[in-house]
């Protein structure tokens, strides 16, 4: 695969997220103007009500001109907070949200589109966290503080301009201090944002711990280690210390910030004081009526609030746009793109061939595999054995496509395994790791990977019954459909770890792929299960090339040939009676320690 992930993103976040609505909700943009435009308005009923009923209660009295004027300010506040009261929750709820979720889901849909053995990186996984951070409200402010800054930034612009072209008709030195109180709270809003980008940055570090602390503390799957080697108090205590670090980042912002607040606060009041006293110096020499001056002063008012709302959303866009860089940058940027475009055809049988294969992991200076020579034919059935860390599931990775070798190739039917399109090649494996993963769905959805009206019971229920789970099934009230595990619905049931394995080989029959892969199909059997499948080995690997990864060696009677792992490097091969017989073999000696165990 070819990594693109260094390939540059021009996409700016704000167009890109505007995009993504547009993409998400289609008619998010007329609710979304119509709470712009109302946005507008609201500060006008109280510039232009007030003026004009004082100074007809100073002119000529007219109590029906008063209760019209009246009644129509009421009316205006009513209909813009009722439209503002029904679009603010739902463009909320069903709009930011729901591109929050969407969003997220991006997330995930890059994480399994990843090449498999960078999702083990430490880059990658904080690539991964500082994408969930872009998107998190809590931080970058989200879809919903994007959209909320720039409706600040354009009502704020449009009430900005008319309310100085008001003012401007009557005096310019009020327009002079509000220009003068601008630059100052631009100077205290910088220190301000720069002062809570730096305690983001720190929280951010911060809560990766103390989140995965607490998710820890409440997975029930963490349960039985934690009561029995008494580790709560530990991780109680480490959750304080967390906490305590959360409180001492809080308040260190808090007391770097409280001049700058204090200054912003101290400006407004300063200028809210020179302005009075101009207008009421302009009443005074009889250029104003007291009407204009409670207009002039709602509007120089409205005037400092917009612009210091258009900066500050300003900076808030700023911010947006500083952290959901990040999540476009690992959404778009992280490509690969496939080599292979040949069809995989497994038609006429198929050959796979380990040639000179070496391979260590990212990060690691030592091989995990050295110079690994093998042929596994058509239909044989092979196992792989060897002490713990002898690169056996590495072997396996390596064939999966999961891992590309750092030295030599794998062959299929005499073809690099890379040259193939992968869909077409991964078709052709069915495999159960020992780290396997089964879904929180229903277990027919488990075996299937797809939607349920995919696959029809009766075909599903000879694997079951094979596997040795049909009783276990034909005892849940809703037989297939009941869910794994009780994560989101409370008519799940708890598989035992026996039955988890059982799920998934019965998974792996399912796909029928020509070459079956079990990594310790065994290992979490009981005796009588363990012994069932063995008995059934036969049934499951006929006509498959099979790859058999055990530690309880008796396993590897039902097998053609053996391969032994030590350190890495194949040290031994070939069937199970000729390596016992090899004196002083590694297998021997392995086997002849659990002898005892299989009489």
């Amino acid at each position: 695969m070819k990594n693109n992930e260094n390939k540059s993103i021009k996409t700016h976040p704000v167009r890109y997220f505007a995009s993504a609505m547009r993409k998400y909700k289609k008619g998010f943009y007329p609710l979304y103007a119509i709470l712009v435009m109302m946005a507008v308005i609201q500060p006008f009923i109280n510039i232009f009500g007030p003026r004009m009923m004082i100074d007809e209660i100073m002119g000529n009295t007219d109590i029906a001109v008063i209760i019209r004027i009246a009644a129509v300010m009421v009316l205006a506040d009513f209909v813009i907070k009722s439209v503002t009261g029904i679009l603010y929750p739902e463009l909320d709820k069903v709009y930011y949200q729901g591109l929050n979720r969407f969003l997220e889901a991006g997330v995930g849909k890059k994480s399994m589109e990843l090449k498999y053995e960078t999702t083990e990186n430490k880059e990658t996984l904080d690539s991964l966290s500082d994408a969930r951070t872009g998107i998190d409200e809590s931080y970058s402010g989200g879809s919903k503080g994007m959209f909320e800054s720039f409706a600040g930034i354009i009502s704020g612009i449009a009430v900005l301009s008319i309310s100085a072209v008001l003012v401007l008709k009557y005096t310019w030195i009020p327009i002079v201090i509000v220009i003068i109180n601008v630059c100052l709270n631009a100077f205290f809003e910088s220190r301000l944002s720069g002062i809570k980008m730096e305690q983001i940055s720190l929280l951010a570090k911060n809560d990766r711990a103390y989140f995965y602390l607490l998710h820890n503390l409440s997975d029930i799957k963490y349960g039985k280690d934690i009561r029995l080697f008494g580790a709560g108090k530990m991780m109680l205590g480490r959750v304080d210390e967390f906490n305590d670090r959360q409180s001492e980042i809080s308040r260190s912002y808090a007391k770097k910030s409280q001049k700058y607040v204090t200054g912003s606060k101290v400006n407004l009041a300063v200028t809210a004081a020179l302005t009075y006293l101009i207008l009421a110096m302009m009443v005074i020499e009889k250029r104003i009526s007291i009407g204009d001056f409670t207009m002039l002063s709602t509007a120089v008012t409205a005037i400092v609030a917009s612009i210091n709302t258009v900066l500050k959303n300003i900076l808030e866009v700023r911010k947006f746009c500083g952290y959901t860089d990040k999540y476009i940058r690992y959404v778009e940027g992280n490509n690969y793109d496939e080599k292979g475009d040949k069809i995989a055809d497994a038609s006429n049988g198929i050959v796979i061939e380990f040639k000179n294969v070496s391979f260590r992991y990212p990060g690691s200076s030592s091989f995990a595999l050295k110079n690994i020579n093998a042929v596994i034919e058509n239909g044989e059935h092979l196992s792989v054995v060897g002490l713990n860390g002898a690169g056996k599931t590495t072997f396996i990775k390596l064939l999966c496509r999961l891992y590309e070798p750092a030295e030599g190739e794998i062959l299929l039917n005499g073809v690099n395994i890379y040259e193939y399109d992968y869909s077409s090649y991964i078709k052709l494996l069915s495999v159960v790791f020992q780290d396997f993963s089964l879904l929180g769905f229903s277990i027919k959805e488990n075996l299937i990977c797809d939607r349920p009206d995919k696959a029809l019971d009766s075909e599903l229920m000879p694997l079951i019954e094979r596997v040795g789970l049909k009783d276990k099934v034909d005892s849940l009230p809703m037989g297939l459909m009941t869910p794994v595990f009780r994560y989101y619905d409370q008519s799940g049931f708890e598989p035992s770890g026996g039955e988890q394995q059982k799920i998934a080989m019965a998974r792996a029959l399912y796909k029928d792929g020509p070459v079956l892969i079990l990594d310790e199909p065994t290992a979490a059997l009981d005796p009588v299960a363990e012994k069932d499948i063995y008995e059934q080995f036969g049934s499951m690997v006929r006509n498959k090339t099979a790859i058999f990864i055990s530690h309880r060696l008796a396993s590897c009677k039902f097998c053609d040939r053996l391969l032994v792992f030590k350190d890495g490097e194949i040290v031994e091969r070939g069937t199970h009676e000729s390596l016992l017989a090899l004196p002083g073999g590694l297998y021997a000696q392995m086997y002849r320690s659990q002898e005892k165990m299989y009489c």
